[in-house]
């Protein structure tokens, strides 16, 4: 519960597994000042949200399939002026299940002349069942395991096409998903891609950063005034030259490469972002280190940084600061993108599941400034909710 402490705020009830994932099918009935509400929980909305009036407690029920009754939760009892987590462990499984037709008539393939050989022996219940427990504690204190199981199998072309099929500006090549494909397959646990999530969270945020196609080719300028001014600090603070530098709202006229670079120099140079490190002496840095790779790396640092952690997990020396287009080229491009995902503990965040939260996470790290923007004055065309669609498709692609 959050709010004044004589009004109550908003309070969430979700209903998540041990490892705080949405739980489907779960029904369920909530009762408060009065109001009821009631409905089936989905892996993609398990939380509701209500906004009492009253610090009356909140009553929560569920429907039980053993006792075919509604079982009554712990009452949510408000303490004002302070923010409360209440936590209540359900013992619950679900096992889908359906029961085949007998068929017909009985198989008519022939009895075996030879007994089939003898099974693999299991394995030994004393072992780790292949599983590695990380055990860890919850908010709390009480044990709660995270099993690291075993690396999945090596991402494929299939599953790249699923999350990069056709569109109306064409497709992937086949061979450019392969090139990507067994870059990464090289050693998936060193970055650190090695659980479906984490796949499906990092090409969910590649797939917003490189676009349809998958490309890490140089970040484009060729923008309309208005987009300059919804998009750049440095034109909401330059009206005027946003007028000038962008093209009118009905031209179709590429801007060509000088006026591009016009823009770049302005909202990627000092005066621009301050936060990039390019060089106050060299006024084309804003243009040298824009956008490139399938993170759309960019600035003079972290480009820096891209050439320091690639000698560091690769072992390969690339001066990306003196040849900055080569972080347009394979395998660059897509380094770059695991780079950033490995060092700025993207897959941290990843590891919270599959939901809009975990995703919000990994998309603060990724582009902050997006995220609070839509925070402040969400959208239906927000890149955020992109971001959220296109991980949520990767994970279908790899579960």
């Amino acid at each position: 519960m959050f709010g004044h402490p004589n009004k109550p705020g908003k309070v969430m009830i979700c209903f998540v597994n041990r490892y705080l994932e949405g739980m489907d099918d779960v029904k369920y009935k909530i009762k408060y000042d009065g109001h009821e509400k009631s409905g089936v929980t989905t892996a993609q909305n398990y939380c509701i949200e209500l906004s009492p009036s009253s610090f009356n407690p909140i009553l929560t029920f569920v429907w039980s399939r053993q006792a075919k009754a509604w079982k009554k939760l712990d009452d949510v009892i408000a303490e004002p002026g302070h923010k409360k987590l209440v936590r209540k462990m359900l013992k619950t499984f679900k096992v889908p299940a359906k029961t085949e037709p007998l068929p017909d008539a009985p198989p008519t393939k022939p009895r075996p002349n030879q007994p089939a050989p003898a099974p693999a022996p299991a394995p030994s219940p004393a072992g780790d069942q292949g599983i590695k427990p990380d055990q860890g504690k919850n908010e709390n204190g009480q044990p709660q395991a995270r099993p690291e199981r075993a690396v999945p199998g090596e991402i494929t072309v299939a599953q790249l096409r699923k999350i990069f099929p056709k569109n109306k500006g064409g497709k992937p090549a086949d061979a450019h998903l392969q090139a990507i494909a067994d870059e990464l397959n090289t050693d998936l646990a060193r970055y650190k891609l090695d659980t479906p999530i984490r796949r499906a969270h990092f090409f969910g945020q590649v797939k917003q950063e490189a676009g349809p196609l998958l490309s890490g080719a140089p970040e484009s300028f060729n923008y309309k005034a208005s987009v300059l001014l919804a998009k750049f600090g440095y034109y909401k603070r330059h009206h005027d030259e946003a007028k000038t530098d962008g093209r009118t709202e009905n031209s179709k006229v590429v801007l060509t490469t000088e006026q591009q670079r016009v823009i770049a120099n302005k909202v990627y140079g000092p005066k621009g972002n301050t936060d990039l490190g390019n060089d106050k002496t060299q006024p084309n840095d804003g243009w040298n280190f824009r956008g490139r790779g399938m993170k759309q790396t960019t600035g003079r640092d972290n480009y820096q940084k891209f050439k320091e952690k690639h000698k560091e997990l690769w072992g390969e020396d690339v001066d990306f600061i003196a040849h900055p287009d080569k972080v347009s080229e394979m395998p660059y491009a897509i380094r770059s993108a695991v780079v950033f995902w490995v060092y700025k503990h993207c897959w941290q965040a990843a590891d919270a599941g599959m939901n809009d939260a975990a995703i919000d996470a990994v998309t603060h790290i990724v582009n902050s400034g997006e995220l609070a923007a839509y925070n402040k004055h969400p959208t239906t065309d927000s890149p955020v909710l992109n971001r959220r669609k296109f991980a949520k498709l990767a994970y279908a692609a790899f579960s």
